[in-house]
């Protein structure tokens, strides 16, 4: 997301059509992805049915934590594209926020690949362990490790920057807040660290449901089922991950005329960034059976609602 934020060059040359051609589609995004959202987590908090399900939950804590995501990323990004700057102090609140928001998601997804684990693998024992208490516990513990990073470096900034940084005006962007090349050290090894441990969690847990579904006699599609969701995940981990790629296109175009390039950072972000976040509903929440049904219901009652006008 830096690399949107700081390209001031690049908002000063671009074309009025194309600004407002960006920001219309950023937010008829956003609020396309609000609405698939919204009508999740409703369904949810109407339906019994989801209740007490820890699995229904870490789902509804995604949706919540990816649209928050969402909104953070287009709001930086609309600053940017109108080359606001804002007081360093709220800026710190919203990178806070995006760079915790953006870590929460592979955290997430590896507490339901465990759920599904113990679901399939040890199912006399997953209403004992997998209870709604210890999701409230597992999702309290995703945002520790989310906001660390975040608030390490907003620490730092705050110890070692100049008197007065945190009450000037800047164009906002995470690099402010990397006082310290220790911190670039910091951020490589906890995203190696990371990564390399969210992976080992969705491998992992893949493989014993796949030996699981092979050795299964009665319930296989069961099994078969918990396999197809646990390398979903996979897919959403990948998706969750393609930010990293921002900064690699953007050097393997530096070297290209100014079009091409404005256009190829505007479709970085808009692919890596936004969209990405977007496809939860679709990839998990359509696909669950229940949610699937439900989805039915009330789109078939909302249009009995609206009745088409009589003529006389």
């Amino acid at each position: 997301m830096e690399t949107v934020l700081n390209s001031s060059s690049w908002l000063q040359d671009q074309f009025p059509g194309e600004l407002w051609v960006q920001c219309f589609l950023s937010i008829f995004l956003t609020i396309t992805c609000f609405s698939l959202n919204f009508v999740m987590v409703f369904i949810y908090l109407k339906e019994p049915v989801y209740q007490g399900v820890l699995r229904y939950m870490l789902f509804i804590h995604l949706l919540v934590n990816d649209f928050l995501q969402t909104a953070l990323a287009v709001l930086l990004f609309l600053f940017a594209r109108f080359e606001g700057i804002m007081l360093l102090s709220a800026c710190s609140v919203i990178v806070l926020l995006s760079a915790c928001t953006s870590m929460n998601t592979p955290l997430n997804l590896a507490v339901m690949s465990l759920e599904r684990y113990v679901a399939i693998c040890f199912p006399l024992h997953h209403v004992q362990l997998c209870t709604v208490n210890r999701g409230y516990i597992a999702v309290a513990l995703v945002w520790l490790i989310g906001i660390l990073p975040g608030i390490s470096d907003i620490s730092i900034a705050y110890t070692y920057g100049p008197p007065g940084y945190f009450q000037g005006y800047f164009d906002c962007r995470r690099s402010l807040f990397i006082i310290l090349p220790s911190q670039n050290i910091k951020q490589l090894v906890f995203n190696t660290v990371y990564f390399t441990s969210i992976w080992a969690v969705v491998i992992y847990t893949y493989l014993q449901i796949l030996i699981t579904a092979r050795k299964a006699t009665s319930d296989k599609s069961s099994a078969s089922k918990g396999q197809r969701t646990v390398l979903l995940h996979g897919v959403q981990l990948i998706l969750s991950m393609s930010f990293f790629i921002f900064p690699l296109t953007e050097y393997l175009f530096q070297g290209q005329t100014l079009l091409p390039k404005r256009h190829v950072r505007f479709f970085n972000y808009y692919v890596t960034m936004v969209l990405p976040r977007c496809l939860t509903p679709l990839i998990y929440g359509v696909r669950d059976e229940n949610f699937k049904k439900h989805l039915k219901v009330y789109l078939s009652s909302c249009r009995k609602k609206v009745q088409p006008l009589q003529s006389n």
